[in-house]
């Protein structure tokens, strides 16, 4: 819980208490963690691997909200407002997780002024985030958002990425056979090379040019 953002103002001793009450769920690649319309019960830390936040329209159809990894915080909009989840949680690869009750989260917010503050910066962070998104999938072509998209995960992973289309295409609202055509493009620029579940940088300033 140290690593966590949300976290990271409490005191140790109160991590710690927290913690050990703290229940335990590990997941395999492509489970249900949680399923919109299920009661807000509980806040969850990612402490391992990656999950995909999705919706569904009214045609049934998937729609990528984003993806979130370690350290990052989720369900705690529904725990605030006391409505159901708006949202399904599906892990994009092994996952651990780390839940904290309704009462626990709530207890937290009132005790300690400055855990409260963390999380109106992290929601309005995340506002912001949204906004910008919606901002560049209606302006932004898709080829220039996936080369920035690239290039924020090359700067946190290092030049080699284990990531698969169908990821991309979540992070960016599009669909796996459009992320397919334009990461063939990068790759004929020469900025990227493709492999089975990894993309390796060659060239940043191409990709920089084209975003």
């Amino acid at each position: 819980m140290r690593e966590a953002r949300l976290f990271r103002v409490l005191p140790a001793e109160v991590l710690d208490t927290r913690a050990s009450a703290a229940q335990l769920a590990t997941y395999e690649a492509a489970a249900t963690a949680c399923f919109r319309g299920d009661p807000p019960d509980q806040v969850f830390l990612i402490l391992s691997g990656r999950v995909a936040v999705e919706s569904m329209s009214s045609q049934g159809k998937t729609i990528a909200i984003t993806s979130i990894g370690k350290g990052e915080v989720f369900g705690e909009m529904a725990v605030l407002d006391g409505r159901d989840r708006s949202a399904n949680i599906r892990t994009l690869e092994p996952t651990v997780l780390l839940s904290i009750s309704n009462a626990k989260f709530h207890a937290l917010l009132r005790d300690w002024s400055a855990f409260s503050q963390e999380v109106i910066q992290d929601l309005v962070r995340r506002l912001r985030q949204s906004d910008a998104k919606i901002e560049s999938v209606i302006f932004l072509p898709l080829k220039r958002r996936l080369a920035e998209l690239l290039l924020d995960l090359f700067q946190v992973h290092g030049r080699e990425l284990k990531i698969t289309q169908a990821e991309l295409a979540y992070q960016l609202t599009a669909t796996r056979e459009k992320v397919n055509v334009n990461l063939q493009v990068l790759r004929e620029s020469g900025a990227i090379q493709l492999g089975r579940g990894r993309i390796v940088l060659i060239d940043a300033e191409v990709l920089d040019r084209i975003r």
